[in-house]
């Protein structure tokens, strides 16, 4: 692999205070549709089959966020308000308040390129699956300015 195989961002990560005021503002301000905004479970419950899991800088998280996606053209700008856990949210709200946390990009062969990038010595710090995708998000703060997020939509393909 030379490169990441697709250049498509799909996805800008905001880091807000108060969703439902970061949201009110993005649907008035576009004239879009008032998104729903998504609560985390109150209880977390693992998944026995291992299919959805979270790991934040290696260690099973929940990571849980409160999410409100807005289509905004081809990418979704994701506000998310991080709850007082350990997660990328949390982590990035504590050092620098609200602001872009990360930009993700769609890619085939979802492991390969993690081992890519990680071996341009940029380290993973989060990955998780949810059944129907995985994602995954980079320190590369440094390098790019921003964390960088991989996803891979549709099921984990079968190992032979």
């Amino acid at each position: 692999m030379k490169n990441i195989d697709n250049n498509h961002l799909i996805k800008i990560g905001l880091v807000v205070d108060d969703i439902h005021l970061a949201a009110k503002n993005f649907s008035e301000l576009f004239g879009v549709e008032m998104p729903q905004i998504i609560l985390p479970p109150e209880e977390v419950t693992p998944d026995p089959t291992g299919e959805t899991y979270s790991v934040f800088r290696g260690e099973n998280a929940p990571a849980r966020v409160k999410i409100a996606n807005l289509k905004m053209g081809p990418v979704t700008v994701e506000l998310l308000e991080p709850l007082d856990e350990p997660s990328p949210y949390s982590e990035y709200k504590q050092k620098h308040g609200q602001g872009v946390n990360f930009i993700t990009f769609t890619v085939n062969g979802f492991e390969e390129h993690i081992q890519f990038v990680e071996g341009k010595d940029i380290p993973l710090i989060h990955k998780g699956e949810y059944g129907t995708g995985r994602y995954c998000f980079f320190d590369s703060v440094s390098q790019l300015g921003v964390m960088l997020g991989l996803q891979e939509i549709g099921r984990k393909p079968v190992k032979a």
